[in-house]
Parts: structure tokens; sequence; C-alpha cells
């Protein structure tokens, strides 16, 4: 009985292996996905800046080497609204000081995100139509509004998140997935403080 069952797990592993040889060295899928992101979460809370951001991604992913384990590339460029407001005024100068700086930095505002983030994704197979996956990603972006965290311009995107897909109708996957969110200049600018946030995403993808 444990041989019989031995031999039906090696060759479950054959045949995953054998069925998605056809996907390596290819982009095999593309999809779209929508996600919101808050300092403020049930993880940690900062109570000196108020930071969140809805966002909005293009996936494509390119098959590097399928097996027990896929690893896949994945090129995601996104366009995203974030908002945020300073609560602490110690940040922005001394708070019995007027200050012209002071006062526009405390200033409930809008910042655009331009960001185009590429990265690794190791997934393993649960069902044949179910999946879980990490994913670690990094990008250059444009960011339009300076704060006293980080200044307008070039900055970079660093994420880290684990994720679940679910296959459906043949070729269509839905793709859920929580994750931590970091923004910064990478020292190229200052300030460079940056944002954290806790990132939930939900999305659905085609298989080409």
């Amino acid at each position: 009985m444990v041989r019989f069952i031995l031999i039906l797990f090696f060759l479950s592993i054959t045949l995953k292996v054998t069925s998605q040889d056809n996907l390596q060295g290819r982009f095999y899928q593309i999809g779209y996905n929508a996600g919101y992101a808050s300092v403020d979460n049930f993880i940690f809370k900062d109570d000196d800046y108020y930071y969140e951001v809805y966002l909005q991604k293009i996936q494509i992913l390119y098959r590097i080497k399928s097996g027990v384990l896929d690893y896949d590339f994945i090129f995601q460029p996104e366009i995203n609204r974030a908002q945020h407001k300073l609560f602490n005024p110690w940040f922005a100068g001394h708070p019995d000081q007027y200050s012209a700086l002071r006062e526009r930095l405390m200033l409930h505002k809008f910042i655009n995100e331009y960001i185009f983030s590429c990265g690794l994704i190791i997934r393993t197979s649960i069902t044949e139509k179910l999946n879980i996956y990490g994913l670690a990603s990094i990008g250059p972006g444009y960011f339009d509004e300076d704060s006293e965290r980080m200044a307008k311009g070039i900055g970079f995107s660093d994420n880290l998140a684990l994720g679940i897909n679910f296959q459906f109708f043949r070729r269509f996957v839905l793709d859920s997935r929580i994750g931590f969110r970091h923004v910064s200049n990478a020292e190229i600018k200052q300030p460079n403080e940056g944002y954290d946030a806790l990132e939930l995403n939900l999305g659905i993808a085609y298989r080409l």
C-alpha cells in the first residue's frame, strides 16, 4: 500500500512537469490587478502620518522554469493614486514656530505614482486548478508630489507578497494576494523615509 502511494506521488509529479513544459521559456499569462494599501492596518500603525493608495496593475508573466516549483518573471506597470497627510508637526519643523514649509507639508494631498516593477514569483500547485505563490519585486517610478517623508520625482517600489491563484473556464485565473509595500527615493534625494503599507490585491488574468 505504501509503495502504491509512493508510485502515485512520483507519477503525479512527473505528469505535472510534463504538462507544464509547454509553458517554459515563454510569456504565458496577462492580467489586471486592483489593490489597496494603507499604513494603518491590523499589523502595524503609524500615528505620525496618514497614507493610503489605490493600485492598478497590468501583470505579464514569463515562465522561467516548470517543475515541482514553478519560477516566473513578473513584469508589472502600475498607475496608483495615493493620499497623504502629516499629523505630527515635529516632522516639518518646530510646531511653535510659523513655517510656510510646515504649513504646506501638513496639507492633505494626493500623489500620483507611475511605477514599473519587475520581480520573481515562485509557485507550487495544491490541486490542478489551485496554486499558491510568493512574490518579490522592485522597480523605479515617478511620484508627482513631495512630502515630509519623500521627495518628488524618481523613487522605487519594493514589494513582498503571498498569493493564491484559482483557474476557471480553462484559460481564466483569479488572483489574490497580501503583501508588504515600501516606496522611497533610495537615497538619491532627501527626504527619504518613504511610506510603508500593507497591501491587498485582487485580479483576473488570461492564459495565452
